[in-house]
């Protein structure tokens, strides 16, 4: 099954639910496809520990989402409980890095999922949705969700406030998933327990069926007084503290010196996202645990495979494995903390942030049910008593590779059995075991069209046109005639260039359903696919692009405009992943841009020089103390940017002196050609003649002269 749901998540934008008992290779599945994919994806999990364990990031960090409960509704809220839409919307001002990272993302990846709240996705979409502005659910990203929902359930700290909105705190009762045509795949063979008899009542305490449950041959494990002689085994409690207590003093009642080894913190490293003690206390006979498959290729080691300590110094540890006799020393792990990055590529890239270097081992005489996920264990001692919470007794019980292994220290009785009919009927009404390869057959046609059309929908193009001249005619020194006549070129083009995209859409579509028909050639819509993208590429670079980045030239770098050139900025490099990503579509396997049609799409401006810059604004008509006004110069430094024009006989002097000035200077030109100096010029004028004037008058006069104007 692993192939064809590889396949089904590769080759469709199907949003998939995969579960599967406790053992049955989910992880393994996460690590392979990930491996393999060629979509552009992220891994994100919604606690830091299994973020880190995932190889992700938090989905917090990651759509930057508030700590509070949020209500999908735009009534107002107390802001002190929950927050609305509206109050969600301002945490959505990403950087522009983040804003192009989470544009390019084809499938986005959530483990754990048991634990993510309703309103977190929520929360998701919304973000999603407004970055890349396609209002389909998570914007059009497909959605892959991994975990158990028979395991730990979400922590709800206000259940009642989300009440009010959702039908439970599950992740599939979310909003963004009543519209979502998601399946549920379920991985069935067991890896960890292979005793059938087991496995039939692990089943049945999963399901909540009670009458069933073969409580007899269960309890038989019940051993109130049991305490463990030869063979390590391990206390599982329902929580951290119980858990402490049991290994400090175990510990502490062994002979000998402690040890202590501190982690190794490089960078960024957030402590509530330790995947281990910072510092561990170890002693000869301390029983452990690893907390990490062996890395090496020597599989020495597993996830919760446990080991006793034989020798310690300030450098080494030394154990050895249980079930072994070799003395094995340990070798410390790094888990890194990262966040995803887009490469000048365009290619997702992961960036390490921080590491945690550690022995990837724990004090095991105990451990909580909650660090307990994903470990396997060959004894365990449990006690299901009252504060066992939903979920835990499976989770407890399929910890342990058989029935045998384990010692309850209080009976499993039908009240600490919790069965949540929510869970059962979500799965029953989307699994789809059965019609993979159907759902594959039908889908991955769709899919590559919708890639397609994803690239070239433009209605974007007109919304950011609007935002841009909004915040042009109240930005002040702007040619506000400029704007306008550039607007009012601009706009209609960008709305035709949406109604063809509209009606292009509908034709693809159709072109699409009677091909899966079997009436339509499939020739055919690669033609008009490519039609497309070579029409929306030309006509946007001409008719948009082109124009604005114009525009943007003769404002970039100007005094006072830093802010609304920076959001320009934006706008024009949207344009132009836009332009160039056209240059990349394919259809299936087939490229669809015509070569003949390229042309160099950039934003880069090249740089106008200064004194031009001071020349376009003076015959603009603008004084000399308004340019050096505008350009945040010294009137000193205009005078020298226009008397390069003068240089050429570019500029009517009548503009920069009175007529008066210029008969005075005329009269001393004609009558001291010999002055080589400005200084001996100055000494030659009236006082009220400037250095930066004689220069400017100096050229004017002497282009004159040398072109036999005298």
């Amino acid at each position: 099954m692993n192939e064809s749901l590889f396949h089904l998540a590769e080759h469709t934008s199907r949003s998939i639910f995969l579960t599967g008992k406790a053992g049955t290779g989910k992880t393994t599945f996460l690590n392979d496809f990930v491996s393999k994919t060629r979509k552009k994806f992220i891994v994100v999990a919604p606690t830091g520990i299994a973020a880190i364990n995932a190889g992700g990031v938090t989905i917090h960090s990651m759509f930057g989402l508030p700590l509070r409960t949020f209500l999908p509704t735009t009534e107002r809220i107390d802001s002190n409980i929950a927050n609305n839409i509206a109050d969600l919307m301002h945490h959505f001002k990403y950087r522009k890095d983040k804003l192009k990272l989470l544009r390019e993302i084809e499938i986005i990846i959530i483990d754990e999922v048991s634990m993510l709240r309703a309103d977190v996705l929520d929360m998701m979409d919304f973000s999603l949705r407004h970055v890349r502005r396609n209002q389909q659910k998570f914007g059009g990203v497909q959605m892959l969700f991994i975990g158990d929902l028979y395991q730990l359930p979400p922590v709800v700290r206000d259940e009642y406030v989300l009440k009010q909105y959702y039908n439970s705190p599950f992740f599939f009762d979310s909003y963004a998933l009543k519209e979502l045509p998601l399946i549920t795949l379920e991985l069935t063979t067991v890896y960890r327990q292979k005793d059938e008899k087991f496995l039939d009542i692990l089943n049945e305490i999963r399901d909540g069926e009670i009458g069933d449950i073969d409580f007899d041959a269960l309890n038989e494990r019940y051993i109130p007084d049991f305490e463990p002689t030869d063979e390590p085994y391990v206390y599982l409690t329902s929580h951290n503290k119980m858990a402490d207590e049991i290994n400090q003093k175990k510990l502490a009642d062994l002979p000998g010196k402690s040890q202590f080894y501190k982690a190794e913190i490089i960078g960024n490293f957030n402590e509530n996202q330790y995947p281990n003690d910072e510092i561990l206390e170890l002693k000869v006979g301390a029983q452990i645990m690893f907390i990490r498959n062996d890395a090496s290729g020597e599989r020495r080691y597993f996830n919760g495979k446990l080991a006793e300590v034989v020798d310690v110094d300030e450098k080494e540890v030394s154990v050895i494995i249980d079930g072994e006799d070799e003395i094995y020393k340990l070798k410390k792990e790094t888990w890194e903390q990262k966040k995803y990055s887009l490469g000048e590529d365009k290619s997702i890239q992961e960036e390490v942030l921080g590491s945690f270097k550690q022995y990837p081992i724990r004090l095991a005489w105990a451990v909580t049910i909650h660090k307990s996920q994903g470990l396997t264990f060959d004894r365990l001692i449990i006690d299901a008593g009252k504060s066992f919470a939903s979920g835990q007794v499976y989770v407890a019980l399929s910890r342990c590779r058989t029935l045998e292994g384990i010692v309850l220290k209080s009976k499993i009785t039908p009240e600490v059995i919790f069965s949540d009919k929510r869970v059962s009927k979500f799965q029953d009404e989307t699994h789809a075991n059965n019609r993979i390869e159907e759902i594959l057959n039908a889908e991955k046609y769709d899919y590559s069209i919708q890639k397609v059309i994803n690239r070239i929908a433009n209605a974007w193009i007109l919304q950011d046109l609007e935002k841009w001249h909004n915040s042009a005619i109240h930005s002040r020194g702007l040619d506000k005639d400029k704007i306008k006549f550039l607007y009012q070129g601009i706009k209609p083009e960008a709305g035709k260039l949406a109604e063809v995209f509209g009606k292009f859409e509908k034709i693809i579509q159709q072109k699409t359903r009677k091909f899966i028909e079997g009436k339509e050639e499939w020739s055919e819509i690669e033609a008009k696919a490519r039609g497309a993208v070579n029409f929306f590429f030309t006509n946007v670079n001409a008719k948009v692009f082109a124009p604005l980045k114009d525009f943007y030239s003769e404002t970039k770098g100007v005094k006072g405009l830093k802010q609304y050139n920076e959001d320009f900025r934006v706008f024009l490099d949207d344009l132009e992943d836009y332009l160039n990503d056209l240059k990349e579509v394919h259809l299936l396997e087939t490229p669809l841009f015509d070569k003949e049609n390229e042309v160099e799409v950039t934003t880069k401006i090249v740089k106008v020089p200064s004194q031009i810059l001071t020349f376009r604004l003076f015959e603009e008509g603008k004084t000399i103390p308004e340019i050096a006004k505008e350009r945040g110069l010294v009137t000193e430094t205009i005078y020298g940017h226009l008397a390069k024009f003068a240089e050429q006989g570019l500029l009517d002097l009548n503009r920069v002196f009175d007529k008066e000035k210029i008969k005075t200077f005329e009269k001393a030109f004609k009558e001291n050609s010999d002055h080589a100096t400005l200084s001996e010029w100055k000494k030659a004028l009236p006082n009220d003649f400037e250095f930066s004037e004689i220069r400017l008058l100096l050229n004017h006069f002497n282009y004159k002269k040398s072109n036999g104007n005298k």
